[in-house]
């Protein structure tokens, strides 16, 4: 048994957290459906960016200007978040795909560095925005916003994962 076998199997495992991690950040920033619920007829989800009202066969979007008693942190935490959620989901992705294409460890490695690096910020912009979301009636937490901060949290593990099975990998 060589030295560089326990490497890969963390390697490979760090690449599955990532994929998984990257797929659970994407879909968190593109859905508004961090807060969800019914009034009525009207289904209601509340996003990153936007506000969407449904009514029984049309929906109309909002963005999160205005909102909330006219905070003006909750919307710029909800930009940030949509724009860091995406650039995490790529890192995460890149570095899940560097272990799959190349035995580079040194370029993985790096990857699961910046990948951990910026799933860690998506978690802390992800938890600002949640925890000075204003309230609205009949919303409760919906899965986006689950699905949003528990991909940041895989992807800072995966990164180190990543980072810790790509040590002892030979380069080539």
């Amino acid at each position: 048994m060589s030295v560089s076998e326990p490497s890969r199997g963390v390697q490979w495992f760090g690449a599955i957290a990532a994929a998984l991690a990257a797929a659970l950040i994407a879909l968190g920033t593109s859905s508004p459906s961090w807060w969800t619920g019914h009034k009525g007829a009207l289904e209601m989800g509340v996003g990153l960016r936007e506000v969407e009202l449904c009514a029984s066969l049309s929906c109309v979007s909002r963005g999160l200007e205005g909102l909330g008693g006219g905070s003006t942190a909750w919307p710029k935490l909800g930009a940030v978040g949509f724009a860091i959620g995406w650039v995490a989901s790529l890192f995460l992705a890149a570095a899940a795909a560097g272990v799959l294409l190349s035995r580079r460890s040194q370029w993985t490695a790096r990857l699961g560095r910046a990948g951990s690096a910026v799933a860690l910020f998506a978690l802390i912009v992800g938890a600002g925005f949640a925890w000075t979301y204003p309230g609205f009636d009949g919303l409760g937490a919906g899965w986006a916003l689950v699905a949003y901060l528990a991909g940041a949290v895989v992807g800072v593990g995966a990164g180190g994962l990543l980072i810790a099975g790509g040590g002892s990998r030979p380069a080539t």
